[in-house]
């Protein structure tokens, strides 16, 4: 984990806060590992679907190795396993690759990472993030990552699978663009984006770590979890063991108090005359339910068995119909019976079509990347790993063409088409505070993405500033309720420790007033 830490100081104060026990920070030592890296740049439109190609270069490059490719959710990782299979059949030639995420069974997913740490015939696995870290899969010979990478340190993470035992880490980057999405296609943010996590990686620069968030889900479990074990314990007594000595040193009593409270108005525990805390009528059953150790939500799932010989394969999340054909497990699937009952699905193999279907929120942009993308953009570098024959160098120098002519350096506001665009280069987390700051102040919705904030006017961010700034607090209790339920015990939480919580991780407020206050001293002269 150290590899992606870019401020030790502040790991060290989490786990020693009060430095009661010594915590020291080993040398890192200065690493002369060799690694190669490869972007290659393909152009995706509605008529033009660019798995095949990408398919074809994953074929002609990593079979006879074992590699990982990463996508950025299952239904990809299915996809492209499903058709590599194809490929290996219609050449003629035994099929190389595997696919390994979180709604594959054990028993199957085992059955990979035992293949690659073998080594024994070459395996190339279509994954997602649950190879990155903490599974031991042996020798590896490259990565390669499909689509746009989202996080700096996720990146170094999966880097570090390959080049082991004195050999290079090899990473390949197949970088995909969509013509059909117009300005953010004008200016290349898939490619940009890649080259940006690529070179803040090269340059040790990583995501901050998350030290400041409250947990209140986990704190949730670990209260019932005490009382489980002693039969219960007295609010000062819960704090100091839990929250001052225990893990979540960011809750303070009163927070800590307004958990209780919140848990006792739902029945989830109760107070004795003797004030110690007991479990509640519904904390019982939270208690009694199998998968109450497990502190993520676990979604409805049907559970798919193959017919012919009962053997798990994996879940998916939604009730299919009979004769559908599905693609799980880098395989299809046609289903044969559903019973609702038992939530099991039974299916068997089929040779064509087929849809991988999953759920799944994407990876939200973070401000360090936004802020390397806009560095990118203004510089002439031309970077040795961007590949030649898919012309990635060409459009790396047209969208940087596009930032200057719509002159993005100058100015945060953009006239595209019939929509404004509000350049701020600060990542999600801001860019959703600054458009909760417009809801709630001027009464007006804004949609938003990493790099900007849509349907936002000067005349607006002056009128912010002329406003009297509202708590962050205040701005997100505007969102309905079900809005801000993420965690598996959220929905146990009042609506004020819902808030307090969703304003302290999901938005970054003092960024947001940053860039609001800057952009209106601009218009002011004062930049």
């Amino acid at each position: 984990m150290s590899a992606t830490f870019s401020d030790y100081s502040a790991v060290k104060c989490f786990l020693r806060d009060d430095e009661s026990l010594p915590c020291a920070i080993p040398p890192q030592g200065n690493s002369n590992h060799e690694i190669k890296i490869l972007v290659k740049e393909y152009i995706q439109t509605k008529d033009i679907d660019v798995t095949d190609s990408i398919s074809q270069e994953i074929y002609k490059k990593l079979r006879g190795s074992n590699n990982l490719v990463f996508t950025n959710d299952r239904g990809y990782a299915e996809s492209y396993g499903v058709h590599l299979s194809d490929m290996c059949e219609i050449n003629g030639v035994p099929n190389e690759f595997r696919v390994h995420h979180g709604s594959i069974s054990k028993i199957e997913r085992e059955s990979v990472e035992r293949d690659l740490q073998k080594g024994e015939c070459p395996v190339t696995v279509f994954c997602t993030s649950t190879l990155e870290l903490g599974i031991d899969v042996g020798k590896v010979k490259s990565i390669a990552q499909v689509g746009t990478a989202y996080s700096v340190s996720g990146l170094r993470q999966r880097l570090g699978r390959s080049g082991r035992r004195n050999e290079p880490s090899i990473l390949r980057v197949f970088s995909i663009e969509n013509k059909d999405n117009g300005l953010l296609y004008n200016l290349r943010s898939s490619l940009v984006q890649n080259i940006a996590v690529i070179e803040l990686m090269r340059q040790h620069k990583y995501e901050k770590p998350s030290i400041n968030n409250y947990h209140f889900s986990t704190l949730i479990q670990q209260i019932l979890a005490v009382i489980a074990q002693f039969g219960g314990f007295y609010p000062k007594e819960g704090w100091l063991m839990l929250c001052r000595n225990g893990a979540f040193k960011n809750v303070t009593p009163e927070l800590f108090l307004e958990v209780l409270k919140s848990l006792g108005n739902k029945s989830v525990i109760s107070q004795l005359d003797t004030k110690q805390i007991v479990v509640g009528k519904l904390g019982e059953k939270i208690l009694k339910s199998p998968d109450f150790y497990v502190a993520f939500v676990s979604p409805i799932e049907f559970t798919v068995i193959n017919s012919a010989n009962s053997r798990h394969i994996g879940m998916i999340q939604y009730k299919p119909q009979k004769n559908m054909v599905i693609i799980l497990s880098g395989k299809r699937w046609i289903v044969e019976d559903v019973d609702e009952n038992t939530m099991k699905v039974y299916v068997s193999t089929m040779k064509t079509g087929g849809l991988a279907f999953f759920s799944g929120d994407g990876a939200e942009l973070d401000y360090i990347i936004a802020k390397k993308m806009y560095e990118i953009y203004q510089v002439d570098t031309i970077y040795p790993y961007l590949d030649d024959y898919t012309e990635a160098k060409n459009h790396l120098n047209q969208s940087r063409l596009f930032f200057q002519q719509n002159s993005l350096s100058k100015t945060f506001f953009l006239q595209y088409g019939n929509t404004s665009y509000f350049f701020t280069w600060a990542g999600i987390k801001a860019n959703r505070a600054i458009a909760l700051l417009l809801q709630y102040c001027l009464k007006k919705e804004c949609s938003y993405n990493g790099l900007y904030v849509l349907n936002i006017t000067q005349e607006d961010i002056n009128l912010l500033e002329r406003t009297k700034m509202p708590s962050a607090i205040e701005i997100v209790s505007i969102l309905p309720r079900q809005c801000k339920i993420f965690q598996k015990y959220d929905y146990l939480l009042s609506d004020k420790l819902l808030d307090i919580e969703y304003s302290n991780t999901y938005i970054d407020f003092n960024l947001a007033k940053e860039i609001i206050f800057r952009v209106y001293n601009d218009k002011l002269g004062e930049r």
